[in-house]
């Protein structure tokens, strides 16, 4: 009996001191990885600490100069490249990575003068850095942990900042290291105190401003974050009327104007440097917005315009000719009902128009001009949804896209050019660089396409 009662007390003191290293370790992780909650003051209002002077911070500001920095390439998401892309379907290299990947990458220098760095969204870290020469990982954490990345896509800038937002209702200022470096540090994170998913994928404005938002229990939160190593917020708006999901904002071709969709049916304009509205319009009813729908506005670089996907089709907003004055809109490309579209592409030297619509996972993709007028369209490219998956088009107006399980490659005519078949779902955009493609997969794989 006694060998009993001392075998007991034994197991049970191993079970509490096992107990007691867990409890220990969750401490230590905690520490070091979410980072705090919302106080009952900050959960009543989301903007309070919002200061509309910013700290003073030395330069460099803005998206890096690389081949891919920001989602769908530019702060007015054209998704069109200046290089040309891969003409055929050569694997140059693959990697694993650990988790999935849920959007677009990055490729543009993590520091000043360094070479590209492709950036990932995967992980808890949550960006792993790879060499996009060779597919090695340069580094896959950071000094704290929190929830992945979903549809939110990198954007790499001020500097040495890679921005990117995250499940935890953070978005997260990293310090991206020197090249050679095993792991990076956090600044800084933002969270927005409405159980709001940062599934936004940031942009920075020429002054180093970072524009975020989220969907806030569909009630919508807007900040504009200073730049530099101290987290503040120089504005912040909530309720904006609607939630923010998936949509990328945009900014106009001279900076001045920022443009979201708001509530799955507004387009706002608000002041960059003061978050003030400058004017809303109702393109449709206001509605609950899918988890994959994304409904990113794309700005015309050169004549200003806006195109928004809708449930009901493409439209295209005329902003104001002077201040104070309202914008006009059209309905520019109608789409059949019960489809849902992903954000269009622009050709711009070709005055061309790309974007897919689906129905389940049938789905059909339009070549426009700016007059609304079908070029050409296709409904053969096989099973796959157009939902967080814009096109992306390379300098000769080839078109790329990630459908289901498959790359595709068009020219600029919808003729087929190539396709290849990869492991896990496509559920982001591809990205483009000089003669090269780059995407990543549920199954936690980045394949580099090229050398042809």
């Amino acid at each position: 009996m006694q060998q009993g009662i001392g075998w007991g007390l034994s197991r049970w003191g191993h079970a509490l001191l096992g107990a007691l290293v867990a409890l220990a370790s969750l401490v230590e992780a905690q520490s070091v990885g979410a980072a705090p909650r919302c106080s009952r003051e900050e959960q009543n209002n989301v903007c309070i600490d919002a200061n509309p002077n910013c700290p003073a911070t030395p330069g460099p500001f803005g998206i890096a100069a690389g081949s891919w920095p920001v989602y769908q390439q530019n702060v007015q998401h054209t998704g069109q490249s200046p290089f040309n892309g891969p003409t055929c379907s050569n694997l140059v290299w693959e990697t694993k990575l650990k988790g999935q990947v849920l959007s677009a990458l990055a490729l543009a220098p993590g520091n000043t003068g360094e070479p590209e760095t492709l950036f990932v969204p995967v992980g808890k870290a949550p960006i792993c850095a790879v060499d996009p020469n060779t597919g090695a990982e340069l580094w896959c954490k950071t000094n704290e942990i929190g929830k992945r990345p979903d549809r939110s896509a990198p954007v790499i800038g001020n500097g040495s900042y890679a921005f990117i937002g995250t499940r935890d209702n953070d978005m997260w200022a990293i310090n991206v290291p020197p090249l050679g470096s095993s792991s990076a540090t956090v600044a800084w994170r933002q969270k927005v105190c409405t159980d709001g998913d940062i599934t936004v994928p940031p942009i920075i404005g020429n002054d180093g401003l970072i524009y975020m938002a989220s969907d806030s229990l569909s009630a919508g939160t807007l900040i504009a974050m200073c730049p530099g190593p101290v987290r503040q917020p120089k504005w912040c708006l909530n309720p904006v009327g609607g939630g923010i999901r998936n949509a990328s904002p945009a900014l106009s071709p001279s900076g001045n104007v920022l443009y979201v969709v708001i509530g799955g049916g507004a387009l706002g304009a608000f002041d960059p440097q003061t978050g003030a509205e400058l004017w809303r319009v109702q393109l449709e009813p206001k509605r609950s917005i899918g988890r994959n729908e994304n409904l990113a506005p794309v700005v015309h670089p050169t004549t200003g315009q806006i195109y928004v996907g809708l449930r009901k089709g493409l439209y295209v907003v005329n902003p104001p000719v002077s201040p104070g004055g309202q914008p006009t809109s059209t309905l520019l490309f109608a789409i059949p009902k019960g489809y849902r579209m992903a954000p269009p592409a622009l050709d711009v030297p070709r005055n061309t128009i790309v974007f897919g619509v689906s129905k389940g996972l049938k789905n059909t993709i339009y070549a426009i001009g700016l007059n609304g007028a079908v070029k050409w369209q296709r409904s053969d490219l096989g099973r796959g949804r157009f939902q967080n998956n814009p096109p992306v088009i390379d300098a000769s107006g080839r078109i790329y896209l990630a459908l289901r399980r498959t790359l595709i490659a068009l020219d600029v005519n919808g003729g087929d050019l190539w396709r290849r078949d990869v492991q896990g779902q496509l559920n982001g955009s591809p990205i483009l660089a000089a003669g090269r493609l780059y995407v990543g997969t549920t199954a936690g794989r980045v394949y580099a396409i090229g050398g042809c």
